[in-house]
């Protein structure tokens, strides 16, 4: 599985393909080349960025998501491929006729690994931990959302007592915004290439999302970012600190981050893709089959 994030971050780059690769060049004058098939996703967040049309093509033609990065480190678009696999048509239909006592369930579990792993970063850095019982309380489609009351003590106890979770923050949020947007595209690019429709989620419903399942499959995985900004920081906020490359490179190898298993350890990337199908499979079978078996490390 792909790993590599690209992100074009400079002003006045051209984007283009050839043979494989996409080129990047500044005012005309050839920087880099990359090969499409190492690339997970492109991120801009730079300004006056051109690109052909033939990228845009291979791109969809090798399920390479496109982020686009607006104010604050906030994906305001992302363009993915239209077709995913051969079975589409039986996989979206399959996630079209699911019912909705299947979604609640599958979003129970969500919820529930989402607030064990927040307990396990609390754990694992030695803050206060009032959330370690909350998954127990998590009910079909978390009805009382348990996932706000966590969120609620997890951030405060995570980043102090006076942070609040605003993206359009500068500091620890904008961090937060940048990791979460490298999960996005690599969610992105799974669930498409499943054959799922990104845009119909079981608990994300907001019409103006085209990502609404991508949302609800990454939820679990949110954590693990907290944690990288947590050490970047060092537990403190500096609302003046601005991503560097370092930091940037730093939360981009969130995705090759060791997942302790039953059976071993495995990349995130490759837990996230298991996910993925363990979705469809539920959807195929109407049985919940989503088994969240990991849990972060060190």
């Amino acid at each position: 599985m792909q790993t590599n994030i690209v992100e074009i971050s400079n002003d006045f780059r051209e984007l283009s393909v050839r043979r494989g690769f996409l080129c990047i060049s500044d005012r005309g004058t050839p920087i880099a080349e990359i090969p499409l098939d190492s690339i997970c996703s492109v991120m801009t967040t730079g300004r006056a960025i051109t690109f052909t049309q033939n990228l845009m093509t291979a791109l969809c033609e090798n399920g390479i998501p496109m982020i686009i990065i607006g104010g604050n480190y906030n994906p305001v678009g992302i363009m993915t491929p239209l077709v995913g696999q051969m079975r589409q048509m039986a996989v979206q239909q399959a996630q079209i006729n699911t019912s909705r006592p299947l979604e609640k369930q599958l979003w129970k579990s969500i919820v529930q690994e989402k607030i064990k792993n927040q307990s396990r970063v609390l754990d694992m850095l030695g803050c206060e931990n009032r959330i370690r019982n909350l998954p127990l309380a998590v009910q079909s489609g978390d009805t009382s959302n348990i996932e706000g009351i966590a969120a609620r003590m997890y951030f405060p106890a995570l980043f102090g007592g006076g942070f609040l979770r605003i993206h359009t923050m500068n500091g620890i949020n904008s961090f937060l915004n940048y990791g979460y947007a490298i999960l996005r595209g690599a969610m992105a690019r799974m669930v498409v290439g499943a054959g799922l429709n990104p845009s119909y989620g079981i608990q994300h419903h907001n019409q103006l999302n085209p990502m609404c399942l991508v949302d609800d499959l990454m939820e679990p995985y949110r954590p693990i970012i907290d944690a990288i900004v947590y050490e970047i920081f060092g537990g403190e906020e500096d609302i003046t600190r601005e991503l560097t490359p370092t930091d940037k490179a730093r939360l981009a190898s969130v995705l090759n981050t060791e997942i302790k298993t039953r059976t071993g350890f495995s990349p995130l990337i490759n837990i996230m893709q298991r996910d993925v199908w363990n979705f469809v499979n539920s959807l195929n079978d109407k049985k919940n089959k989503l088994d969240y078996e990991n849990v972060i490390q060190n």
